[in-house]
């Protein structure tokens, strides 16, 4: 794991939904309210959430082994009305050398890579996921990376309410456009 030591102070519920070794997975569900300040960019990034409140959300997370490498692999679906919204995103360890930094890979095939720091809050209840590093345009096999000003900001707080329950707020912007979408609800390890 990409946290390392600083695992072990993560709360019971946030170790539960992480700590997959390969060929093991945890499912979580619950609601989001979910925002979309530019629904033309759904074109693009068919991903991004579709705006509402009280959207049901599935999140199945696995361990597995991709070219060789343990990775974290997940699959989330924003379930609206006649609807569903799916992202996928495979993490595997960054390569660069610093401590806690994991690359998620988004879509299948991957065509976005983003480079995020890990950190821990001092008293194990939150786990913050924040863009730092390379971002990347991926054809097959090949990263291209991105210039700066393609990089997006993405910061992800999950945080422990009781010993089954996490809360997660996830917003992503942009250095020109500013907040571009996010959610933010409760969820359930099941």
């Amino acid at each position: 794991m990409a946290l390392g030591a600083t695992f072990d102070r993560l709360a019971p519920v946030l170790r539960r939904h992480y700590d997959l070794a390969p060929g093991q997975e945890v499912v979580i569900e619950g609601t989001m309210e979910a925002w979309n300040r530019f629904a033309w960019a759904r074109a693009l990034a068919p991903f991004m959430p579709i705006p509402g409140r009280q959207v049901p959300v599935y999140v199945r997370n696995r361990g597995l082994v991709d070219r060789g490498e343990v990775c974290y692999e997940w699959q989330r679906e924003f379930r609206y009305p006649g609807s569903v919204v799916v992202s996928y995103t495979l993490t595997r360890p960054a390569r660069d050398g610093r401590p806690a930094r994991v690359l998620d890979t988004f879509n299948r095939p991957p065509n976005i890579g983003l480079t995020l720091a890990l950190e821990v809050s001092a008293d194990g209840q939150a786990l913050r996921q924040t863009t730092d590093g390379p971002q990347f345009l991926i054809h097959g096999e090949r990263y291209t990376e991105l210039p700066r000003f393609f990089h997006i900001h993405s910061v992800a707080v999950e945080r422990a309410v009781d010993e089954h329950v996490i809360h997660t707020e996830v917003v992503v912007s942009h250095p020109v456009f500013g907040r571009m979408f996010g959610y933010s609800g409760v969820l359930s390890v099941v």
